[in-house]
């Protein structure tokens, strides 16, 4: 008998690049009709300044 495939969880990542476990813990917004995570409120704030261009990286990281 052959044993089910094992599936890789899904490794979760915030627009930054940060690892997460539980999006729910994390800021969001929705773009371009996803959603999408952040690291912190503050680069979320930053986002929602100017999506178009965070999401391009035009944008520093905030440093909190």
């Amino acid at each position: 008998m052959s044993q089910p495939a094992i599936i890789p969880e899904k490794e979760l990542l915030t627009v930054c690049g940060g690892k997460m476990k539980n999006p729910q813990d994390f800021p969001s917004a929705i773009f371009r009709g996803e959603r999408v995570y952040f690291c912190t409120q503050a680069c979320l704030e930053a986002f929602e300044s100017a999506p178009e261009r965070f999401m391009a990286g035009e944008i520093e990281h905030p440093e909190d």
